[in-house]
């Protein structure tokens, strides 16, 4: 995912936190490990107008919003599959 400056956020899975980089590479910032404002597999990423970054977590069937520094705004979803509830499923490949 990119922002407006084409600074890039990667989503680690594996170290439970977001990265930031410059578009050639050089790293700028990261956030992340446990709680609300940190991670169990974050695994999807999006941005909105105002440069909000919104990230999707696999096991914690969440959503987490931040701003583009990393400072923790909100967070919605709990575990289930009825309305407002996420499941986490397996990724195809």
């Amino acid at each position: 995912m990119t922002d407006a400056e084409n600074n890039l956020y990667v989503a680690d899975w594996g170290n439970d936190r977001i990265q930031k980089f410059t578009a050639d590479g050089t790293f700028i910032t990261k956030w992340g490990s446990h709680g609300n404002g940190q991670f169990i597999r974050p695994s999807g990423l999006s941005m909105d107008a105002e440069g909000c970054l919104y990230v999707s977590e696999f096991d914690n069937n969440r959503i987490q919003k931040f701003s583009d520094n990393g400072t923790f705004l909100d967070t919605w979803g709990t575990t289930g599959s009825a309305d407002g509830e996420l499941q986490a499923r397996a990724p195809l490949c």
